[in-house]
Formats: structure tokens, C-alpha cells, sequence
């Protein structure tokens, strides 16, 4: 026999490790399409902030990891040319985050109350108590439902964001 208690914490501390997983595999896509630059922390004028060894300030930042591609354009005088577009690799594939669409959980059981306490038992088997005790038993289902959520504002405007540069680099 098992608490339910103990059975729904379980289920639900399982739950919690799923979405800490998931927002770990999210994450990996800073790693997969940002690389980390130090630089050099500059002042509102654009002067170096330097440190009290008179070494300058340094900060890390990701900067998206792109590709310069040759893009046809037609000139004044109406020649092709090709000019260089940076373009992030990001703002190339369709970026899907990984979530939980739905998550079903069905579990047959006996349960009983035993000391004021819920038990399940997935077992199946009638247990008895003494000569002639039996317990007496009835089946549940416990059903979970886990909804999706949606790719975050800040990644849909960072990657728009990337977009309306790569348009302004063609004329």
C-alpha cells in the first residue's frame, strides 16, 4: 500500500523535473545559435570604464551566430549584383520550443482508508485482515492533464528584431 499523498507528490516533484528539463532544452537554444563575446565596457561617450588596476571593465554578451550571404540586387543602370547580407542563424529556422502538449496519466488502484489515511494499492489483490476481515476496497483513475504554453514574447521579438536588420541591409 501507498500513501496518496505520497503518490500525488510524486507525480506532481515528476512533473516539476519534466518542466526543468524542458526549460534546460530551451535554453540550449541560446547555446546553438548565440556565441559569448567579452567586451570592453564603454561610458554614455564611449570612453572605457577601467577598474581601480586601471584594467578596462569588461562585460560578456551573446552575439548571434550568423552568416554573410551573397544577395542579388538590381543596380541603377539595371545590372544584377550581389551584396553581403548578415543574416543570424536564428531568423532561419523555425525555432520551436519544446513543450508538453498533453501528458495523460491513468492508474487503476485499489484504495482504502487506513488510520485516517487515503491508500492506494496498485497491486490487485484483495488483502484480508485477520480470519474473517476483509477490507473493503474501491477502484479510482487518476487522470493528469499538462496544457502547452506558447514560445515567450522576448524570443518572438528578439528574433523580429533580427528580421528588420536583415531587411535593412536590402535596398
Amino acid at each position: 500500500m501507498l500513501s496518496f499523498k505520497s503518490f500525488v507528490n510524486a507525480i506532481h516533484d515528476a512533473i516539476l523535473k519534466a518542466n526543468d528539463a524542458l526549460m534546460d532544452k530551451n535554453t540550449e537554444l541560446l547555446d546553438k545559435y548565440f556565441e559569448e563575446k567579452t567586451v570592453g565596457i564603454v561610458d554614455a561617450d564611449k570612453k572605457p570604464v577601467y577598474d581601480e588596476n586601471g584594467a578596462q571593465k569588461e562585460k560578456k554578451i551573446l552575439e548571434p551566430i550568423s552568416v554573410v550571404m551573397d544577395y542579388p540586387i538590381i543596380d541603377d543602370d539595371g545590372n544584377q549584383q550581389n551584396i553581403d547580407v548578415h543574416v543570424p542563424l536564428i531568423t532561419l529556422v523555425p525555432i520551436s520550443t519544446s513543450q508538453i502538449e498533453k501528458a495523460t496519466l491513468t492508474a487503476d488502484f485499489d484504495m482504502e482508508i487506513v488510520d485516517g489515511d487515503l491508500q492506494i494499492d496498485f497491486t490487485g489483490k484483495q488483502k484480508s485482515r485477520g480470519v474473517f476481515k476483509k477490507t473493503k476496497k474501491s477502484k479510482g483513475t487518476l487522470e493528469i492533464m499538462i496544457s502547452p504554453q506558447d514560445t515567450s514574447e522576448g524570443l518572438k521579438l528578439l528574433i523580429e528584431g533580427y528580421e528588420t536588420m536583415i531587411k535593412r541591409q536590402i535596398p
